[in-house]
């Protein structure tokens, strides 16, 4: 059966109500009916255009198309989850937030940090967190945004790398940053490594490990 929308159920009910009542009107006239007749007919089209409508409307509303999810206006796949192998040759705009941190997690490891991911709720803007073979301590943020990063990140970022002990910090994005967060970095200790950085360095790492 074709799929109704609701303003197609409504102008064929409207159709067979207007049918019925000339109709049932036309035929009282004609043979002299009576009111009775005329109110009982009125009533009767209105009954079986509205049962009508109710049938169609039903057929309707089963026939709609479930809902698709919706992003929740974050970059990449709806949160989908590649393996580890696909994370060597998956295009970096195409990763989720939390396999982009998947991804910076293995380059730095395989760079010969210790690594310790962090992240989630109450990460105080960490997501990793390196340490070198003599101890040293680094925090990093990783946004995987199409918008600039903030100079509050960075400020959140300078709380977050005292909490974890760490001495240095990084913000790694696949984005850029705002002219604050640049002013603000310095001063601060935190380092800056914006889209086109996280490209070259991912790019080069990649061809290495083909090699090897």
């Amino acid at each position: 059966m074709a799929k109704w929308s609701k303003k197609d159920v409504n102008n064929l009910v409207s159709l067979i109500n207007a049918i019925l009542i000339i109709g049932s009107v036309s035929i009282g006239f004609y043979f002299n009916l009576g009111m009775y007749y005329f109110f009982g007919t009125l009533f009767g089209s209105v009954l079986i255009s509205t049962i009508i409508g109710n049938f169609l409307g039903d057929k309707t509303k089963k026939s709609k198309p479930p809902k698709k999810k919706q992003n929740n206006g974050k970059i990449g796949k709806l949160n989908e989850s590649v393996s580890d192998d696909a994370l060597l040759t998956s295009d970096i705009d195409t990763l989720s937030g939390t396999d982009f941190e998947r991804l910076m997690e293995s380059y730095y490891r395989d760079k010969g940090y210790q690594v310790e991911r962090v992240g989630g709720s109450g990460d105080h803007e960490v997501d990793l967190i390196l340490q070198d073979k003599k101890g040293y301590k680094i925090a990093v943020q990783c946004k995987r945004w199409k918008k600039n990063v903030g100079n509050d990140i960075v400020l959140r970022l300078k709380a977050g790398k005292q909490v974890y002990g760490c001495y240095d910090a990084w913000i790694v994005t696949t984005s850029h940053f705002t002219k604050a967060a640049i002013q603000i970095a310095e001063p601060l200790n935190i380092k800056l490594i914006n889209g086109a950085q996280v490209h070259d360095m991912i790019t080069r790492w990649r061809k290495e490990k083909l090699k090897r």
